[in-house]
């Protein structure tokens, strides 16, 4: 008897969470539940809204009377975010890794660096102490749930209308702005605490004043929005906590993000969706020393591609801005360039196809969507074989421009699912060259 009651207080030992988190840490675990649930709903919103939209206007434009239609949906994306950025948006300022500082608007790019710029704005910093501002109130001065909408829409419009890029950039910001957003205080709290009953005590356990508690919440938040995309709870707090802190090794952080991201991967799961990307044939890999050399050649030209990238994005990017200081003009001009690269790559296949034997006996059905939208079809063909070597080729030049002059040009993209493309490119070209496509 008395060894069944020690059994029991073990095996219910893990269940007791009072015992195992402190005061603080229990808010923590419940704050990091809420954000989780939160950015969830909207970045799995904005997930299945631009797929739709993206999806609908491929098969409007390929069944359409011209494939020259492309720039019609292209240049209103961009003109609405045009208007976004004019007037709408707000200054952040970003500090690189060489100590340069950036004045960037909130809604453009890939919303990473606007990320990082917000959630250490809490931080000391000398710029804040002259203005005597300093710890979580310099980011209530920032915008939080606005600049979330505003991305929101900003991302909507760049890629449901034909814009290059991906979602999960984008969702960061989004993520870090609910986060801050939802602990914000405001007309409503302020009245709570006014109050001395049930509501003042909930807002007094709910308020975040520390830093730390903002950042966690923060991290929080942009590790649900990267796990609503990939579906991969651990990669996206791993990712999160390591955008952000590079080598400082934040191990209570990671704890807190790991709650959100697998709150939203268990929604998901609920909601029927799967991973970012499945494989359904799953084959052994040949152990021949050939096969790992071909792995390591593989594995060098990505790094290569990844470094020409980063080098031309260092380039466009500044260029954009700088010859086309007007906004309407950088936009429009990004999604006009967008749009000529899908048609040159949408009409040059079938002559490549003609004039090349050895090019593919098989094109894509939506040769517009190989170089506009996401592009997590094209990689899901590459992981299924569908995809010629010459193809793979053609289309991951194409690709690489199309994605800088969205980006670069201010529209609202990320640049993680772009790399995935690259290196899935590469590979299946790889594949097919070397023969290790059965």
């Amino acid at each position: 008897m008395e060894f069944l009651k020690r059994l029991a207080a073990f095996l219910a030992r893990p269940l007791n969470l009072r015992t195992q988190f402190t005061p603080q840490e229990q808010r923590l675990v419940v704050k990091s539940f809420v954000v989780g649930v939160v950015v969830w709903i909207i970045v799995y919103t904005l997930r299945e809204t631009v797929h739709w939209l993206f999806h609908e206007l491929i098969v409007v434009l390929e069944e359409g009377p011209s494939p020259f239609l492309v720039f019609v949906p292209l240049f209103l994306g961009a003109a609405f975010v045009a208007y976004l950025v004019k007037y709408t948006g707000h200054r952040v300022h970003y500090r690189d890794k060489s100590g340069h500082v950036h004045q960037l608007v909130d809604v453009e790019g890939d919303g990473l660096e606007r990320a990082i710029s917000l959630y250490f704005s809490s931080e000391p910093a000398l710029e804040q102490t002259l203005t005597g501002q300093e710890g979580v109130d310099v980011r209530w001065e920032l915008p939080t749930w606005s600049l979330a909408m505003r991305k929101f829409l900003a991302t909507l419009a760049t890629l449901g209308s034909g814009g290059s890029g991906g979602l999960e950039a984008s969702v960061t910001l989004i993520g870090e702005s609910i986060a801050a957003g939802i602990f914000k205080p405001r007309t409503l709290y302020q009245w709570a605490d006014q109050r001395h009953g049930l509501l003042a005590r909930l807002w007094h356990w709910w308020e975040t004043n520390d830093p730390d508690d903002l950042q966690t919440a923060q991290l929080a938040g942009i590790s649900a929005a990267i796990s609503t995309l990939l579906g991969a709870p651990f990669a996206a707090a791993f990712f999160a906590t390591e955008v952000m802190y590079r080598r400082r090794p934040i191990v209570e952080k990671l704890v807190y993000s790991l709650i959100a991201s697998l709150t939203a991967f268990f929604l998901n799961a609920l909601a029927g969706e799967p991973p970012i990307f499945t494989v359904e044939l799953h084959i052994v890999p040949p152990t021949d020393a050939r096969y790992y050399l071909i792995l390591m050649l593989l594995g060098i030209t990505i790094a290569l591609f990844s470094n020409l990238f980063s080098r031309l994005r260092a380039v466009i990017e500044p260029a954009f801005h700088q010859y086309l200081p007007v906004v309407w003009q950088r936009h429009l001009f990004g999604a006009a360039l967008t749009g000529l690269i899908a048609l040159v790559t949408y009409f040059m296949l079938p002559l490549l196809q003609e004039s090349l034997p050895g090019f593919g006996t098989v094109l894509p059905e939506h040769r517009l969507a190989l170089v506009l939208g996401p592009g997590e079809t094209v990689i899901h063909d590459a992981l299924t074989n569908q995809l010629a070597a010459g193809v793979a080729l053609v289309v991951l030049v194409a690709k690489l421009f199309a994605t800088l002059a969205t980006i670069g040009s201010g529209g609202s993209a990320g640049l993680l699912v772009p790399s995935l493309f690259f290196g899935s490119m590469i590979a299946a070209f790889f594949s097919k060259v070397f023969v290790y496509h059965e």
